[in-house]
């Protein structure tokens, strides 16, 4: 099959790094995998080093019809079967489009409260059943929808055995001091904030805060202005965007996500599969990855202190991180890797592209 793949954005984020694992799965696969939105953000210069063709679409709002009628002809002229949005930006444009070249479209929902301009699509592909549920909640027919989990290839067993070792000197972190990491933009959504409050009411305890992602506007030193009136400065490090997540979250000892909403986060699935136990929030579709009180610990949203309650035994108990770790690799083996995605995704286009 050839399909394009149209996704609208500028930096580096989950969306984007999904739509460009299975853009590579897709190509090894045999299929054929193109991309159209702007070439000069994060994933078109990924894909662009990559060798993938493509066409630079601005994708101006909702209302390009330039970048709509573009789109059409360059899925005629290379002879796609299939168009495949992402976001709701990109299941608009490929709904659009693919209706004027005469072609099914797919479109992927990531998110739990957006759910406007998928109607188009022949199949609407959630990656949670929270999202599944979201979509039926707002109008969406079940027979359309199809839950797929994101996957992600094992990236456990592609890292050198003295990692962890390695990475932690370079942070200058002691051997025997727990890490706690965030690998997350810094944007509201995340909880950064909670996650600050919580650990400074864990002052008496050893730890080491990571946060490694970008930030929106002025919200990283807004973080950082709260983290030194919180008294915990010295022990957050604010890393800014980091291409060497694996080796961070080896080098860590627990992963936190104090989400305010999520639909699957691909960084929960990383840390499934690096042995890492994991505190998060209870929304969207984090308790499908987080298995409460076996690979990790699950609290409310907007709560420090319940979300320090659930750090404070795995800060004091390495053996308990041992167990919640090893547990969260049997969930990750189980349902999170990338060849299950694979086959179900191209299992979507196929149903899309044969109705």
């Amino acid at each position: 099959m050839k399909i394009i793949t149209v996704l609208h954005s500028m930096k580096s984020g989950g969306a984007e790094r999904h739509a460009l694992q299975l853009m590579r799965g897709l190509r090894a696969r045999g299929h054929e995998a193109l991309y159209a939105g702007p070439m000069d953000g994060w994933l078109g210069q990924q894909l662009s080093a990559d060798g993938f063709g493509g066409i630079d679409l601005p994708l101006v709002g909702l209302y390009d019809l330039p970048s709509i009628t573009r789109l059409a002809l360059y899925a005629r002229r290379v002879g796609a079967d299939l168009i495949h949005g992402h976001l709701t930006r990109g299941a608009w444009y490929a709904g659009l489009a693919a209706k004027l070249a005469g072609l099914p479209s797919v479109a992927t929902a990531h998110s739990d409260n957006a759910g406007k301009h998928f109607g188009r699509a022949r199949r609407i592909i959630a990656v949670s059943q929270a999202v599944a549920d979201f979509l039926q909640r707002r109008g969406y027919d079940a027979a359309r929808i199809r839950m797929v989990h994101h996957g992600i290839a094992d990236i456990a067993t592609h890292l050198p055995a003295h990692i962890r070792d390695t990475t932690r000197h370079e942070l200058g972190l002691p051997p025997d001091e727990a890490c706690l990491l965030m690998a997350a933009r810094i944007v509201p959504a995340k909880g950064h904030d909670t996650a600050l409050k919580a650990l400074a009411l864990l002052k008496d305890t050893r730890w080491t805060l990571l946060l490694a992602g970008d930030h929106e506007g002025d919200l990283g030193p807004q973080m950082q202005a709260l983290a030194q009136t919180l008294g915990i400065a010295g022990r957050v490090r604010f890393l800014g965007l980091r291409e060497d997540v694996p080796a961070l979250l080896k080098a860590s000892d627990v992963l936190l996500a104090p989400s305010r909403r999520e639909a699957l986060s691909l960084t929960l699935l990383e840390a499934s599969a690096c042995s890492l136990p994991i505190v998060a929030t209870r929304v969207g579709g984090i308790g499908e990855v987080v298995e409460d009180g076996a690979s990790g610990f699950l609290v409310p949203p907007d709560d420090p202190a319940a979300l320090a309650a659930a750090l404070a035994p795995l800060l004091s108990d390495p053996a308990l991180r041992a167990r919640c770790g090893a547990r969260a690799r049997q969930r990750f083996e189980a349902g999170f890797t990338e060849n299950a995605m694979f086959d179900k995704t191209i299992a979507v286009y196929r149903e899309a592209c044969g109705e």
